[in-house]
């Protein structure tokens, strides 16, 4: 019998979609036939990683970026996102409906899709972030918004935490810790990457001894921040020795290269598959945000990296500050120059952990049902 089973995954930057696409391709492998919701870049993405493969795909419109916006204008933004973000969960539910009239699922996996819940078929969550890092401003009603949260991941069956229970050695500290998180089904299942995959790991072995001194990545969602974000790496790059390669992670410019021989700078708009593979296995040092997919990406390479927050997203600024003090990754500011940065490489520790992506898959694996 060929069973059928949901991936609902967010959009709001390419990580969700990577951390998953290990988990979908292993039920390809097992034969499913895989539906999935997403849109924008990230649907993008799992096409071109998914192409030829048993998969469905529906467009449907994401929840907006929170923690948009600057100045003045963050707070009623952020208010006004929230209200959205709620109404879109509602719709979501309603999809999800309509799917189920038409489709008998297996199961349902959702990465960051609060809405994609159900009584009738076993629904699983994957999230780092059960309490959320809010604005200092909102700090009286975290109470409130965790039990809020606590109420949207009860309807899950069981929740997948990509960290670790120890409460020293973890990377998400109390992102995924909450006191109250006993209450609630879940997993603690190590981390989860596109680049600990059997597939990519055969790839990483083989790839040519290329050598690249330093690799940014630059992805996210927020584009107000983005152009002068990447420009300002760009000119500080020019004063460092050595070979420098940028992905700026945007399915529209899949064509797009460019090749400073002056200052031995290639960019690439986008790179994916084993392309994308070579080039994190080839770098001595990654500059990224601070998102925490990547985070994940870096644990599994065993790269050193500085990590630089966007702007206002207060869950990359507590996962910088947090994983900057234990010298895990350095964190970065966007005033601060770049050579001062790589100086303190040196000072960074080795994450002690080492139950990575394969692992990951076969904790999922033997908890959802057969």
């Amino acid at each position: 019998m060929t069973h059928k089973a949901l991936f609902a995954i967010s959009t709001l930057g390419l990580g969700h979609a990577t951390r998953t696409l290990p988990i979908i391709q292993h039920y390809l492998s097992l034969n499913y036939h895989i539906d999935i919701v997403c849109y924008g870049n990230a649907l993008n993405y799992l096409r071109t990683e998914l192409h030829g493969e048993k998969v469905r795909f529906f467009e449907l419109l994401d929840y907006p970026p929170i923690e948009r916006g600057s100045g003045r204008s963050f707070y009623p933004m952020l208010i006004s996102d929230i209200l959205t973000t709620m109404r879109r969960i509602h719709r979501e539910q309603a999809f999800l409906t309509k799917l189920e009239k038409e489709n008998n699922y297996h199961f349902i996996f959702s990465d960051g899709k609060y809405g994609f819940y159900s009584d009738k078929t076993p629904c699983y969550l994957l999230t780092h972030q059960l309490s959320f890092e809010i604005p200092k401003i909102f700090k009286p009603s975290q109470i409130i918004v965790d039990y809020r949260n606590r109420q949207s991941f009860s309807h899950f069956t069981h929740i997948f935490i990509p960290d670790y229970k120890d409460p020293e050695y973890n990377l998400c500290g109390k992102l995924a810790h909450p006191r109250w998180l006993s209450k609630l089904p879940h997993s603690f299942i190590g981390i989860l990457s596109s680049f600990g995959t059997p597939k990519a790991q055969k790839q990483i072995q083989n790839s040519e001894s290329e050598t690249i001194d330093y690799l940014f990545t630059i992805s996210g969602y927020l584009a107000e921040h983005r152009e002068s974000f990447i420009q300002t790496l760009i000119n500080q790059s020019k004063l460092l020795k050595g070979k420098k390669v940028f992905i700026l992670g945007d399915t529209k410019q899949k064509d797009y290269y460019h090749y400073d021989s002056e200052h031995n700078i290639e960019i690439f708009g986008y790179l994916a598959g084993i392309e994308k593979i070579k080039k994190f296995a080839a770098a001595k040092v990654i500059i990224s945000r601070a998102g925490y997919t990547t985070i994940m990406d870096l644990i599994e390479l065993g790269k050193p990296a500085i990590l630089y927050p966007t702007p206002n997203q207060t869950e990359q600024l507590y996962l910088s500050d947090y994983l900057g003090e234990k010298k895990l990754f350095i964190k970065a500011q966007e005033s601060d120059h770049l050579i001062d940065l790589i100086k303190n490489l040196n000072s960074l520790h080795t994450f002690p952990k080492n139950t990575k992506t394969a692992q990951a898959i076969k904790l999922i694996y033997n908890t959802l049902p057969h």
